[in-house]
């Protein structure tokens, strides 16, 4: 009879094991089907937001750092919990509905307090309905994949960051800087130590500057000037869209941005879902812009 129960016991133990890796090779396929997650320095990892977006995981020896927050139409939290063990922090590049969309999904973020107000309004229960059923409408076989939990949509605690800000992660520091460019309250971060450059937006290859809030051509040549002047302390550049570039990068952005200043390139239509514009490009740099927005008045 023990005999008996134990093999029993044995059969049932097994069903269960079963079931909890079919389980757990499900959850990974659900969050690994959005998301394309790449490793691509050590302990650094590129998190590809179903073509949408570049989000970055930085591990150190206590913590990760979570460098931006894609459209949260998907479980990204989920995705950041199959990669590290380790207790999360979650930072915002700037305030735009791509970098910022699954900060619902967490407790708390940092950002620049110019950034808060957008942060908060793509925080809500309106926007999340409407991205996932745009995505629901746009491409109906994704629909599995994404998350409807819309009542428990909600602003985490959001805290400020500024110039100079250091996320001590243990092992591994990164360093806010300050590029009020694409948006006012647009940061960088630095792992000078690794030579990494996480640049949002404001290193892409064609910028955008011609929105409401973005700053003049003028003032956009100051901030590139400003990383060119730190250019001894990264290597590598890993912008908000795109693959990784050298940092050479900046320079033709610098060359770019004056071209347009001084008339070289007069620029060629521009248009965008968000608005018209002009673009100029020097190589592989490119800055959309407003012709009627070129230097600080």
């Amino acid at each position: 009879m023990k005999y008996f129960l134990n093999v029993i016991y044995f059969i049932f133990l097994c069903a269960i094991v079963t079931s909890l890796v079919q389980y757990t090779l499900y959850s990974q396929t659900k969050t690994e089907s959005w998301f394309k997650v790449k490793q691509i320095a050590d302990k650094v990892w590129r998190i590809d937001d179903h073509g949408s977006d570049n989000m970055y995981l930085v591990e150190g020896r206590d913590k990760a750092l979570l460098i931006d927050a894609g459209t949260g139409v998907a479980d990204l939290s989920g995705c950041i919990k199959s990669i590290t063990a380790l207790p999360v922090i979650v930072v915002n590049t700037h305030g735009h509905l791509d970098h910022c969309g699954s900060d619902y999904q967490f407790k708390e973020v940092y950002a620049h307090p110019l950034e808060f107000e957008m942060i908060k309004s793509y925080c809500d229960e309106d926007y999340h309905r409407g991205a996932v059923e745009k995505v629901e409408n746009d491409s109906p076989q994704l629909a599995p994949l994404l998350v409807r939990d819309f009542e428990n949509v909600g602003v985490p605690d959001l805290l400020p960051v500024k110039e100079g800000f250091i996320f001590d992660l243990g092992k591994r520091k990164l360093e806010v800087i300050e590029v009020p460019a694409h948006t006012k309250g647009s940061i960088c971060l630095l792992d000078a130590e690794d030579k990494l450059l996480f640049t949002g937006d404001n290193n892409n290859t064609v910028v955008w500057l011609f929105m409401d809030g973005c700053i003049p051509v003028e003032s956009y040549l100051m901030i590139l000037q400003k990383l060119q002047r730190r250019s001894g302390e990264f290597n590598t550049v890993l912008s908000g869209h795109g693959e990784p570039i050298d940092k050479e990068f900046i320079d033709e952005q610098v060359v770019c941005a004056q071209n347009i200043l001084s008339g070289a390139c007069k620029g060629e239509p521009y248009k965008t879902f968000v608005d018209y514009a002009k673009v100029c490009y020097y190589k592989r740099a490119g800055i959309a812009f407003n012709p009627d927005n070129l230097r600080v008045k």
